[in-house]
């Protein structure tokens, strides 16, 4: 699957390229959140090495797929996103919306080019053909720009000074 060059590749299909995307996660969200420590990150990106990336059950239950995002460069291939799509949150209020897109983060130095766009199209085509309908993410700070690409409002959820945002998005 690709856009612009950009391929979206299940994590077992490139695994020399998820300690340098796990670091984006940790270095992101790894620590100081109370619903998912460094050591979640680190089990979270070794649970999807063994995942089902062919198909998705809409019923199912604690599935999650993790993509690296890569394009060729001058020496082969780099990543430069990953993405998550999953059916369960960490929040316990938010439980009962599936499936979700999770884990996304666009490396440093190339925030801001449009990747991140191309790489939620990415994501959302795999959904589509997995027969999802509609998405749902969570943000603490990209509100706006997610609904610039499409996704709704839902509700707000606050823990502490966090205020995490509910957005989803039909995609069919």
């Amino acid at each position: 699957m690709s856009s612009d060059g950009l391929r979206l590749v299940p994590i077992s299909h490139a695994k020399e390229f998820a300690d340098e995307a796990l670091s984006w996660s940790l270095k992101l969200w790894g620590e100081g959140k109370d619903e998912f420590t460094s050591e979640d990150w680190r089990s979270f990106y070794s649970r999807t090495l063994n995942s089902d990336y062919e198909n998705w059950n809409v019923s199912g239950i604690d599935q999650e797929l993790l993509f690296m995002v890569l394009r060729n460069n001058k020496d082969g291939q780099e990543v430069v996103a990953s993405i998550a799509l999953c059916d369960f949150d960490d929040f316990e209020e938010f439980r009962q919306y599936k499936p979700w897109i999770a884990a996304f983060v666009v490396r440093e130095d190339l925030r801001g080019t449009g990747i991140g766009s191309h790489v939620l199209k990415l994501i959302e085509q795999k959904a589509i053909e997995f027969g999802i309908k509609r998405v749902y993410l969570w943000t603490e700070e990209s509100r706006n720009y997610y609904a610039k690409r499409g996704y709704q409002y839902i509700k707000s959820l606050q823990k502490g000074a966090r205020q995490i945002d509910l957005m989803d998005k039909v995609l069919v």
